[in-house]
Order: C-alpha cells, then structure tokens, then sequence
C-alpha cells in the first residue's frame, strides 16, 4: 500500500510544469534527430553511464534487455526518474545560462518464472529544443537593410518498450521491440526592416514520426573466486527506418510605409514523405560485484556516418563512440545501521559525439557522483550529480557548461505471496 503511495506521487510529478525554467535549449539540438537523451537506471547516473555489463536483482536495465531475467522470482519492479539541469551557454561573444526539469524514465518489470523476465516502460529518445537569434544587416551605399533571424525549435522522440528475457545457466539473452513516435519541429521567423519597407517570413517544418524499433541483448555472469561476481555484456541495434511525414509552411507580411499589411501564405503542404534513419549501434561493457564494490567499464559505438533522411545523407552526422566507467562502495548491506547502508559512487565518461560543425566534431566529458539510500518503505532512493562540458569556442562554435541532479525512485513489491495467519 505504501508502494502504491509512492507511484501515485511519481505518476503527479511527471506532469508538473516548472515555470522556473528559461527553455533556451541547446543550439546543437538542431542537428539530426535532436539531442540524443541517455538512458541509465539510478545506479548508472552516478557511475558515468554504465549498463552494458550491470546485472542487479532490483533494478531494472532497459540499457540491456538480458538483464530483465536477473529479477528474483515473485518479484515487481517500477521505478521513475526526473532530472533538473543547469547549462550555461557560451560563444565569444555572449554568455547566457538555461535551466530546465523533466522526466526521464518509466520503468516496469516482473519475473515471470525463474528463467524469464519481462519489463516495459517509456524512455527519452532525443529532444529538439533551441532558441537562437542572430542579426545582421546590408549596407550598399545610402541603403540599408537590417536582418533579425530567430531558429526555435522543439519536440522529440519517444521509445514505448517491451522487453523480455531468458537465463540458461549462466547465460542470458534479452530484447527490446520499441514503438518510436514524436515531432520534430524547427521554425525560422525573419525580419527585414529599412527605411520605408520591412517585412516578416514565417516558416516552419513540423516532421512526424513512427516506427518499430529492436535492441538484442546478452549477459554471462559468473563467480570469480568465490569472492566476485563478474558480468560481461552486450547490446546491439541494427539500422532502422523511420517514417517521416514533413509538412512545410511559409508564409510573408509585407508592411510598406502605408502601415496596411499584405499577408501571403508561399507554402502550405507536404514536401516529404518519405525515411528517416537510425544507426547500427552496439555497446559492450563488464562489471565485478563483491561485498562491498561494484566496479564497471561501457564502450559504445553508433555508425551515424550511415544513415540516410529523405534520400539524402545528412553533412553535419557522424559515427559517434562513448566510454564510460564507475564505482560504488557500500559499507555493509545488512547493517542495522543507516549510513553503513549507504551505496556512494563515482564514474566519468568521454563521449565523441554524433554531431560534426564547422569541421570539429563535437565532444562531450562529464564526470558523475552519486548516493542511493534504501528506506524502510521498501524503496530505494538514487541521487546523481554530474558536470559536464559539450561542445567548443573554437571555429565559432558553442560551448555548454552543464549540472545535472538525477532523482531516481526504485520500488520493490512481493506478487503471489500466501499470507499465514495463526
């Protein structure tokens, strides 16, 4: 009941408008599908993102599908998390600083039997949110034109999962089967003003799409002297194709100096209909558990370079790879004693990302810390902190300074259990 309680709070929260937040967004956001959104269960927020090789009895992976069949039998799983960002914003010019809250995951998962396990949920897929404005102007000889171009952005991509898992021994083997869906939006509004003309070109592209999406995954897992446990693992996604469904709208004001405005609508209409791409991607990682540490690596790759939008391959995408490490110390599981439960962590991870401007591929190096605190309620609370640098001021990039808090609830319920009265 108290459970119950908690996922009624979960479920408020995850529609909380926060009035606080600027929704600057990032510029890099407009390249591609948007901003590629990390995926990690509570624990992996605090250890860089690893995931590949984590094999927990009461946590749930979606990173890797064949961890669903590490769930203790009888055993239900949900768990939430939201995260809170600062990110100050930096060109050579100007300094600007962004804050913003959302949703980051809903998890759910349950041992069918004690070879298989299955789990669903919703996770992040990318985002698109930017707001950019620039100016400029035309000077040939009395006459001057002064341009304002503003680029917004928004919307997304969403992944609705269903996984499932199988354990053979020591061996397990799992898959993901997503429904992918979202808008990805990018508008222009432009302004020319001179003497006695000016005028305003509005035009906006709003992509929909769908499509059906597979992640296989493997674990083996074994002891290690007795003493360890020691976890390898994998993912792997093949390319996928993605329906895309962009509609075009452009339209212009003209205000000449007798102030009547003449409004005319250029296009209003399909202009593709056709495929977007999502990369070959695969990851690979390890992880070894003892009494008190878990230590663990990921590397992961995604052949970006590939892909095709609309028949045509995109000049600012390229292959992208990430490696991630972190640690976790836990005094004593089983002590009465509340701090000597406490898990504390640490990790970092290096990323070259997808996204290729000006000829500079663009990096991202973040270093993570984190808490998790068990509560007598059943439940286990994740804290994550990580700081972070995206991007450069070197061929007139932008470069962001980010903070991270990562909240993350985990709750633990026991199914089809005979209750005993005496």
């Amino acid at each position: 009941m108290q459970n119950k309680f908690l996922i009624i709070i979960i479920l408020s929260l995850s529609v909380i408008k926060t009035e606080a937040q600027v929704n600057l967004g990032s510029p890099y956001s407009r390249v591609g599908i948007g901003t590629l959104e990390n995926i990690n269960i509570g624990r992996a927020n605090g250890m860089g993102g690893i995931s590949a090789g984590l094999r927990m009895s009461y946590e749930i992976n979606p990173v890797n599908p064949a961890s669903y069949s590490a769930i203790p039998e009888k055993t239900f799983l949900f768990q939430s998390g939201f995260k809170s960002i600062r990110t100050d914003y930096k060109d050579i010019n100007n300094k600007v600083t962004d804050y913003d809250f959302k949703l980051n995951s809903i998890n759910a998962a349950f041992s069918v039997n004690k070879f298989w396990g299955m789990s669903f949920g919703m996770n992040p897929l990318s985002r698109v949110n930017y707001n950019i404005l620039s100016t400029d102007s035309v000077v040939s000889g009395d006459y001057a034109s002064h341009f304002t171009n503003k680029y917004t952005g928004e919307g997304g991509l969403t992944k609705l999962y269903f996984g499932n898992a199988f354990v053979y021994k020591n061996f397990s083997a799992g898959i993901n089967a997503s429904y992918i869906f979202g808008p990805l939006i990018n508008s222009t509004e432009s302004y020319l003003s001179d003497d006695g003309y000016s005028s305003y070109v509005y035009n906006i592209t709003d992509s929909k799409i769908k499509a059906f999406h597979l992640r296989y995954g493997v674990q083996y897992s074994d002891s290690v002297f007795k003493k360890y446990i020691f976890t390898a693992g994998g993912y792997f996604e093949n390319k996928t194709d993605l329906n895309a469904v962009t509609t075009k709208f452009v339209s212009r004001t003209i205000i000449p100096a007798s102030d009547i405005n003449i409004t005319d609508t250029i296009v209003n209409d399909t202009v593709a209909d056709g495929k977007m791409q999502l990369p070959l991607a695969y990851g690979a990682g390890f992880s070894l558990l003892s009494k008190k540490w878990i230590i663990g690596v990921d590397y992961r790759v995604a052949n970006w370079d590939d892909v095709i939008f609309f028949n045509e391959k995109p000049g600012n995408l390229t292959n992208s790879s990430s490696i991630s490490a972190g640690i976790e110390y836990t005094d004593d599981y089983m002590s009465k004693k509340f701090f000597k439960t406490l898990n504390w962590r640490f990790g970092g991870h290096y990323t070259n990302t997808e996204i290729i401007l000006n000829n500079v591929q663009i990096q991202d190096i973040g270093i993570n810390f984190g808490i998790g605190i068990p509560t007598k309620l059943g439940a286990k609370l994740n804290l994550g902190f990580e700081a972070g640098k995206r991007g450069t001021l070197e061929n007139n990039l932008v470069k962001e300074n980010y903070y991270i808090i990562n909240f993350n609830i985990n709750l633990t319920d026991r199914w089809f259990i005979r209750r005993r009265f005496f």
